[in-house]
């Protein structure tokens, strides 16, 4: 998930705004977003929207950002069209989107920014050097060198040389591999090893990746097509990523190639290639499905081979193994980046970062895009080329990074953090809808009601569950909580502040029981009902 904002006097641009997706820690979210509580408070200040590259963790926050500001967007050819067509999806209202092309100086107020095509997993990726009147900062985007990718431009290590020439005071630099030794490997690495699998395999061969992946579609293609075999592409996110890729000239799949996921089973096994998500154990996702034996239109056997052409992002590993051994119980022959050159990683590893640190020669120097670990990694790495220790800033979310004409430095915090998105729904990561989930999640729920007229509650409060304890012993159990529940709550209701202190009451009673019952603390919830209108309670 990824945000910033870069502000000069009254002008502000946004670089990227990014969504995650939901772990086991936050149940029934469908997706997280950035805090925008700043972007809101200064709404009018915002001048534009600039995007690296079109993937979800980039853009997949601007429906929500564009409900807070009026600004345009600049986006590369197809970044633009990803972003519209997130936003359509959204049902947004429409906003100004202008396509940039890389080289050309486009103004926002006292900034001013440049885009430059660099080497990603999906093509069209940029970094953006922004002009202030302290200086030049390069935000890289996510990026690696590659001379020789799939699809979309080699790295262009002259631009990147006249960008070092114009001068660098910050450099802002993707930290994702700042752990991983070596280089990230080139496209034309796992092209091979895609091929080698599908030409190889004996029956079907279902390869599964992320639906952005343009350069991973494409190889997939080419691989079935030279082993005599169709195509199916199953998921809409993915032929909807397709359909992009062909209008914006970066997907040329051979006539004829592709079928219909309807048509798969009218094709002898050892001729068909199956492309689909669900590589990061995403509930509703084509792979995820068929290990379950619940897709509608695939069901594996143990002659298919299965590629999962991806990494697992980190938080994710628990969804992935779930997967796998699924996949293991149907015995099919699977392949994952552990056993071949099935994936390369879309980021720069440490020699291909000390690479760029050699080209831009920044000043000052601040690692983004990582984890903590990952970021530290990527400070120590700069500091090794030789970047002074007083010139390395390591910030993290909220942090302010101050820049003037005596240095950089961090000086102070913004609102910041996680908001999840639950249909019309948003949350604080640490509000009371989250907390609750989880306990329910957890320990489930006991609901208790109890009737009171002006005398007191009237006959025993009603205890039910969910969640909590096996059927066969509701119960007893029920029955005893209640009977502890009417010996220690005062029974003399007569006005409403006693009325919620009995609540109070009711739940600390109950909690103390159910614990030393069961060892469990589930969620209470406490209704009374007036009887004194003459309503019945039984």
């Amino acid at each position: 998930m990824n945000m910033m904002l870069i502000e000069s006097g009254r002008d502000i641009v946004v670089i990227d705004a990014g969504l995650q997706f939901p772990g086991p820690g936050t149940p029934g979210v469908e997706r997280v977003v950035p805090n925008m509580e700043y972007v809101e408070s200064n709404r009018d200040r915002i001048r534009g929207v600039l995007i690296t590259h079109g993937h979800l963790d980039h853009i997949g926050a601007v429906p929500h950002l564009m409900e807070l500001v009026d600004a345009p967007i600049y986006a590369s050819r197809l970044s633009a069209d990803l972003v519209s067509s997130v936003l359509q999806k959204h049902g947004g209202r429409k906003v100004g989107l202008k396509v940039v092309e890389p080289g050309r100086s486009y103004g926002f107020g006292s900034l001013s920014a440049e885009w430059y095509a660099m080497c990603h997993s999906i093509p069209d990726s940029c970094a953006i050097y922004v002009s202030t009147r302290h200086g030049g900062i390069f935000h890289t985007g996510d990026f690696k060198l590659d001379d020789e990718p799939r699809l979309g431009a080699a790295t262009d290590y002259g631009a990147l040389s006249r960008v070092a020439e114009r001068g660098v005071r910050l450099l802002l630099s993707d930290s994702t591999n700042a752990m991983v030794p070596g280089r990230s490997g080139s496209d034309r690495v796992a092209a091979d090893s895609i091929y080698s699998a599908i030409s190889g395999a004996r029956g079907r061969v279902v390869v599964a990746s992320f639906s952005t992946q343009l350069a991973r579609l494409q190889m997939v293609a080419d691989a079935a097509y030279a082993s005599g075999r169709k195509l199916a592409v199953l998921g809409r996110g993915m032929r909807d990523t397709c359909e992009l890729g062909r209008r914006a000239g970066y997907l040329d799949f051979p006539k004829g190639l592709e079928i219909p996921a309807r048509d798969i089973d009218g094709y002898p096994d050892d001729e068909v290639v199956i492309m689909t998500t669900g590589t990061q154990g995403e509930t509703e996702a084509g792979l995820v499905r068929m290990s379950k034996g619940e897709h509608r239109d695939v069901r594996l056997v143990a002659d298919d081979t299965v590629i999962m052409s991806s990494r697992t992002i980190p938080g994710n590993e628990q969804a992935v193994n779930d997967v796998v051994n699924d996949l293991s119980r149907v015995g099919v022959n699977l392949i994952t980046a552990r056993d071949r050159s099935v994936h390369v990683s879309g980021h720069a590893a440490r020699d291909e970062l000390k690479t760029l640190l050699n080209l831009i020669r920044p000043e000052y120097f601040t690692p983004i895009h990582g984890e903590y670990r990952m970021l530290r990694a990527h400070c120590e790495l700069a500091l090794d080329m030789g970047i002074p220790l007083e010139n390395v800033n390591l910030v993290t979310d909220g942090q302010v990074l101050e820049m003037d004409g005596d240095g950089v430095r961090v000086s102070g915090s913004v609102a910041s953090g996680n908001v999840l998105i639950h249909g019309e729904g948003e949350w604080d990561e640490l509000g009371s809808v989250v907390r609750e989930r989880r306990r329910l999640a957890r320990d489930g729920v006991v609901l208790v009601s109890y009737g009171f007229d002006s005398g007191g509650i009237v006959g025993a409060p009603q205890l039910r569950t969910s969640g909590f304890v096996d059927s066969s012993d509701v119960g007893i159990l029920m029955s005893d909580a209640s009977e502890e529940l009417l010996e220690s709550v005062d029974l003399r209701i007569r006005e409403s502040v006693a009325l919620s202190e009995t609540e109070k009451l009711a739940r600390a009673c109950l909690e103390r029981f159910f614990y030393q019952r069961t060892r469990r603390r589930p969620l209470i919830m406490v209704t009374q009902i007036d009887l004194r209108d003459g309503q019945t309670f039984d």
